[in-house]
């Protein structure tokens, strides 16, 4: 499996520079296995490798909840962890420059907190001497750790948010980039959705009370400017409240048809449930994060789902009907070879996935042996084929998010329908 995919990865990334790369590598990385080598990407006098790369080694970070409210999280890590594992078992990853080296993966637990993670990305960096972070999670992490892995010249690849917040950090440093979607870009495209495919449609939302609902909110109102798309209510929460119930039975008396869910977690769940308990027949675009059918959705109860909107960045893991094609196998049998450790349902594991194979491509098209270069090949993915993404992958330097290009997707009660339209950010 590890060897298909590093194959094709090097197709789709890596071919045009392999030949002119492996002639300086040879020429400058003749060091001993586990000290510092020379950057063969270096013009004149060579310069050292950054730390965490030798010529047998490359060393890589992870801070994730592994306990507390959000350890479902932290399969993010473990799963990342086992795919590096599978690699060095089978002999490890095999560089531009010709030579093959163990990955080795170190996962801290953070339980979620942003202060802790910034103190574990210190320890992964100066002690653990790391040569990237990668999977990390949470915006309150990226926005916390930008400072120090700027101030350190380190990669902080594939962070586990979409906030906005990442396109100001870029403007000053350019070492953080998101895994998922840019949240604008989510409004963007399920805006475009449902002003084609509902027209004169009147929307409510329900949004956390907070910089990032009210981002939402604001996305939604700028969106539906100047169309035959309204919004008519808008209803908030706090992360403390037990229940969302009267938020949803105002909205519900709105009399609006399109019901715009931006509740996360177990408010998600509560919120489906109320409104098929209300009867309210509109139609539900659900944002990212609780867009997950086995732990959101299904357990809303029977009907509650059903006809649920969101976008579409990863084939439904939860789809039989999926089996024969060649990512999705590929996916099943890796989480049956970890079924310990990996639940192949769980999007948080299918995220790790995903976050290790582009960290994979990264790597094996990087020139040099620098951080440097792995953020510039991080950031020039072209049309790269993942095996759970139902779209390619495109990443430029100036866009700080993996996604430049995602689906629309339809909940039947049991699995997902990706629509036909895709939506590229910006258009």
């Amino acid at each position: 499996m590890h060897s298909t995919l590093r194959s094709r990865h090097r197709r789709a990334t890596a071919i045009a520079s392999l030949t002119a790369a492996s002639a300086l590598v040879l020429a400058g990385c003749a060091g001993r296995d586990d000290e510092a080598i020379a950057d063969p990407g270096q013009s004149g006098e060579a310069a050292a490798c950054s730390p965490g790369f030798t010529d047998s080694t490359v060393k890589i970070g992870n801070s994730i909840p592994l306990s507390g409210p959000a350890a479902a999280y932290g399969a993010i890590g473990t799963t990342l962890q086992a795919y590096f594992d599978d690699i060095n078992e089978a002999g490890g990853l095999e560089f531009a420059d010709g030579k093959t080296r163990t990955v080795e993966v170190t996962v801290i637990d953070d339980g979620y907190d942003p202060a802790k993670t910034t103190v574990n990305l210190r320890t992964l960096v100066e002690q653990d001497e790391v040569f990237a972070l990668a999977g990390v999670l949470g915006t309150g992490a990226a926005i916390g750790a930008a400072p120090y892995v700027a101030e350190q010249g380190v990669p902080n690849l594939f962070v586990g948010t979409g906030t906005d917040a990442l396109l100001t950090l870029h403007e000053d440093s350019p070492w953080t980039t998101g895994f998922m979607p840019q949240y604008g870009f989510e409004v963007q495209a399920l805006s475009e959705y449902l002003i084609a495919e509902h027209p004169g449609a009147k929307a409510a939302i329900l949004y956390q009370n907070d910089d990032f609902g009210e981002s939402i909110r604001a996305g939604f109102e700028e969106a539906f400017a100047g169309t035959d798309v309204e919004l008519v209510a808008a209803e908030s929460y706090e992360l403390a409240s037990a229940s969302v119930d009267s938020q949803v039975t105002t909205l519900a008396a709105s009399g609006a048809d399109v019901f715009l869910d931006w509740a996360v977690g177990a408010f998600a769940t509560q919120s489906l449930k109320k409104k098929l308990e209300l009867g309210w027949d509109a139609t539900t675009v659900i944002n990212a994060p609780a867009a997950d059918a086995t732990f959101f959705l299904k357990p809303a109860g029977p009907g509650a789902a059903d006809g649920v909107v969101s976008i579409a960045y990863t084939k439904d893991i939860t789809d039989p009907g999926l089996a024969g094609d060649a990512g999705f196998d590929a996916w099943t049998a890796f989480a049956a070879k970890h079924s310990d450790k990996v639940n192949a349902l769980s999007a948080p594991a299918a995220a790790g996935y995903q976050t290790a194979q582009l960290l994979e491509a990264a790597l094996t098209s990087m020139d040099g042996c620098t951080r440097e270069g792995l953020l510039d090949a991080a950031t020039s993915f072209d049309g790269l084929e993942l095996d759970l993404a139902p779209v390619p992958v495109t990443t430029t330097a100036d866009y700080p998010f993996v996604w430049s290009e995602i689906g629309v997707q339809v909940f039947n009660g049991e699995n997902w329908d990706l629509h036909d339209e895709t939506y590229t950010v910006g258009d």
